[in-house]
């Protein structure tokens, strides 16, 4: 489930990526027509499409010689894939009456072109969170400890004393954890507040993806 929920993320952090599941939520859209529209070379087109095709973020059908995609994962809900979809096209979707606060992004213009741009930054810091295995399992070992010092993460993960530096650092930067000295010690615990809702949002998404998993691993049968 790990592979899968990061394959996802690391799509996800991508501004490119980002704006061409922007114009897929208006329609259909050919890779000519995603070029012309994000100025980038049908190559580098192809590429980006092929990652959110493996992500499976959107599908794919052909038509005569043409390849149409379209802003639609060919999985459904609950699955990790078709609810992370969902809640993504509905967040990108152009919403003409969209009050300022929604989509969680304080303070956001009226401006179309910068409401869209805040929302991708958005989306782009928290998905980086979670497109890393370790700090996949930083996140999960705080959320069953509740808390723990920088000795039992590194002794529980087999991570080095600088690897779990680094990777706290990146966690507290997007505000999903929090750093508590404690004498020599420092205990590191999930934070109750979220950056924006898109942060608390994916993180939602990913921990029913993980009670999911567990659920299905422990039933009889």
């Amino acid at each position: 489930m790990d592979e899968i929920i990061t394959r996802a993320m690391r799509a996800l952090a991508s501004h490119p990526r980002l704006q061409m599941l922007s114009l897929l939520t208006q329609g259909e859209q050919t890779p000519t027509q995603l070029g012309k529209a994000l100025r980038l070379s049908l190559c580098a087109v192809s590429r980006h499409l092929r990652v959110l095709v493996t992500a499976n973020l959107i599908t794919r059908r052909k038509s005569g010689g043409w390849c149409h995609y379209r802003a639609e994962s060919p999985y459904h809900a609950p699955t990790f894939s078709g609810t992370l979809a969902a809640w993504l096209y509905d967040l990108l979707k152009p919403q003409p009456t969209r009050p300022a606060n929604h989509p969680g992004v304080a303070q956001v213009r009226d401006d179309a072109a910068e409401q869209e741009a805040a929302l991708h930054r958005a989306l782009f810091e928290a998905a980086t969170a979670f497109s890393d295995l370790r700090r996949l399992q930083l996140l999960r070992y705080l959320g069953l400890q509740q808390s723990a010092t920088a000795q039992d993460l590194e002794k529980a993960l087999s991570l080095s004393p600088q690897a779990l530096s680094r990777h706290m650092r990146k966690l507290a930067r997007r505000g999903y954890v929090q750093t508590q000295p404690a004498g020599r010690a420092v205990i590191y615990h999930l934070r109750q507040d979220a950056k924006t809702p898109i942060h608390r949002r994916l993180f939602e998404i990913v921990r029913a993806a993980w009670e999911q998993r567990s659920r299905t691993l422990s039933s009889p049968g």
